[in-house]
C-alpha cells in the first residue's frame, strides 16, 4: 500500500482560509466558541438552584440572603407543582393518549404493510415479466444459433462440393489438353508422312480419329452399361404376364 509523504498538518495547507465566525451579536455563542476554540473545559451545572438550603451562619441576620433562599424555595415548591400537575394528567390521560398513539402507530404500520405488499407484488410481477422476456429471448437466440450452424454447415458443404468440382474441371482440362496434344502430334506426324505416301497419311489421321470417337463411344456408355441388366430384369417379369395372359 502506497504511503503519503504528507504529515497530518499538512493536509490543511491546501485548503481556503476559515471564513470569520458570525454570531450576530449572541454573545453566548461567542463565548461558547472562543472556549471551544481555546480547549477550555466546560464549566459544571450550577445546583445550588436544586437544593433548599438555609443562609449560613454568617448571613443568619441578612434581609437579602433570607429572601434568596425563600426565591429558591418557591421556585422548588412551584416545579414539584408542576411535577404534581404532570402526574396527575398522565394518571387520567396517559392510558387514553398512549392508547391513541397506538393506535396511530399500528394504522402506520398496517399502512407500511400494504405498501409494502403492493411493492413485492409489483417487484414480482416485474420479475415474471423479465423471465418471460429472457425464456423468449433465449428461444429466439437458440433458434438463430441453430440457423447460424444450418448455414455454416451449408457453406461447407458447398465449399467442398465446389472443390470436387473445381478438381474434376482440372482434371478434364488435364485430359483435354493431353487428348489436344496427342491430336497435334499426329497431325504433325501426318504432316510430315504425307508428302511420302498421300494415302497412308489420310488412313492414320483416319484412325487416329476413329481411336478418338471410340474413346468418347466409351465414356458415354459407362453409366448405360447397367440399364441392359434392368431391361433384362424386366423382360422375365413382362414374358410372366404374357404367360398368365395366355
Amino acid at each position: 500500500m502506497r504511503r503519503s509523504s504528507r504529515r497530518p498538518a499538512d493536509y490543511v495547507k491546501e485548503l481556503p482560509p476559515v471564513p470569520p465566525a458570525r454570531f450576530g451579536g449572541h454573545s453566548m455563542l461567542q463565548q461558547e466558541y472562543e472556549r471551544v476554540r481555546a480547549t477550555q473545559p466546560m464549566p459544571p451545572l450550577d445546583v445550588t438552584r436544586y437544593r433548599l438550603d438555609a443562609p449560613p451562619q454568617h448571613k443568619a441576620n441578612d434581609y437579602s440572603a433570607w429572601l434568596a433562599a425563600s426565591s429558591n424555595a418557591h421556585a422548588q415548591l412551584e416545579h414539584q407543582l408542576n411535577r404534581i400537575t404532570n402526574l396527575e394528567l398522565l394518571l387520567k390521560y396517559g392510558a387514553n393518549a398512549w392508547r391513541a398513539q397506538v393506535a396511530f402507530d399500528e394504522g402506520l404500520l398496517r399502512q407500511s404493510e400494504l405498501t409494502l405488499q403492493g411493492l413485492r407484488k409489483s417487484i414480482d410481477q416485474l420479475n415474471r415479466e423479465r423471465k418471460l422476456q429472457q425464456q423468449a429471448a433465449g428461444a429466439e437466440l437458440r433458434g438463430l444459433e441453430d440457423q447460424y450452424y444450418s448455414a455454416l454447415r451449408k457453406n461447407l458443404e458447398i465449399s467442398a462440393a465446389c472443390q470436387s468440382i473445381e478438381e474434376e474441371v482440372d482434371l478434364l482440362q488435364a485430359k483435354i489438353g493431353r487428348i489436344e496434344k496427342q491430336q497435334q502430334q499426329q497431325e504433325q506426324k501426318a504432316g510430315e508422312q504425307q508428302p511420302e505416301g498421300g494415302g497412308s497419311g489420310d488412313a492414320a489421321a483416319a484412325e487416329a480419329a476413329a481411336d478418338g470417337t471410340a474413346e468418347q463411344q466409351q465414356q458415354e456408355q459407362q453409366p448405360s452399361e447397367e440399364q441392359p441388366a434392368e431391361q433384362q430384369q424386366e423382360q422375365p417379369a413382362e414374358q410372366q404376364q404374357d404367360d398368365k395372359e395366355q
